[in-house]
């Protein structure tokens, strides 16, 4: 192997990890099997911060649970990058 080919051999493998792989809640609850696709759908619903529902002025907000970043909808279909949701749980461990 030259060294040109090595080279891009490198760039390629570079390239393919940052790339994202999307995947649905099915598809990342079987990638996944401790996160069933119901507890995958309140990690969505969780993930960005919405109005607390017993508010004295009503400008109160839960914060969201960070997984924002991960998850794109495209039409219905609900699509999550699963390079992220697995550095997100990886982050998670600290709290």
């Amino acid at each position: 192997m030259t060294e040109e080919e090595f080279k891009v051999k490198i760039a390629n493998r570079e390239y393919e990890s940052c790339v994202k792989k999307w995947s649905t809640v099915y598809q990342l609850s079987q990638k996944f099997p401790a996160f069933s696709e119901n507890s995958i759908r309140a990690l969505i619903y969780a993930s960005k911060p919405r109005l607390r529902a017993k508010s004295k002025n009503g400008d109160e907000f839960v914060p969201g649970n960070g997984l924002a970043h991960a998850i794109r909808k495209v039409g219905r279909r609900v699509l999550i990058d699963e390079h992220a949701f697995s550095e997100w749980i990886n982050d998670k461990k600290n709290d």
